[in-house]
C-alpha cells in the first residue's frame, strides 16, 4: 500500500488484496491521517483492478462518510 499527498488530497494506492486484517489496519492509518492532517479529499486506487476489494472499499466509504465530510473517490 502506497500512500501520498499531493494538491490537497491524500491517495492510497492498493496493490494486493485486503483482508479483514489488512482493512482495519487501513481504516485507521486513514482516519488517523485525516484528524491529524484535516483531509478533505481522499482517492484509493486499485493499480491491478482486483475486483477482490470492491467489497471492502465500498465499506471503507460509508465508514468515511460516516464520520467525515469531503471527496472520497475510488478509482
Amino acid at each position: 500500500m502506497i500512500l501520498y499527498y499531493q494538491n490537497e488530497t491524500l491517495y492510497i494506492e492498493i496493490e494486493t488484496e485486503l483482508k479483514e486484517k489488512e482493512y482495519l489496519n487501513l481504516k485507521n492509518r486513514l482516519f488517523r491521517i485525516i484528524e491529524d492532517y484535516e483531509v478533505d479529499r481522499v482517492v484509493i486506487a486499485d493499480p491491478k483492478d482486483g475486483f477482490y476489494n470492491w467489497k471492502i472499499l465500498r465499506e471503507l466509504k460509508q465508514d468515511y462518510y460516516a464520520r467525515y465530510k469531503g471527496d472520497f473517490y475510488i478509482r
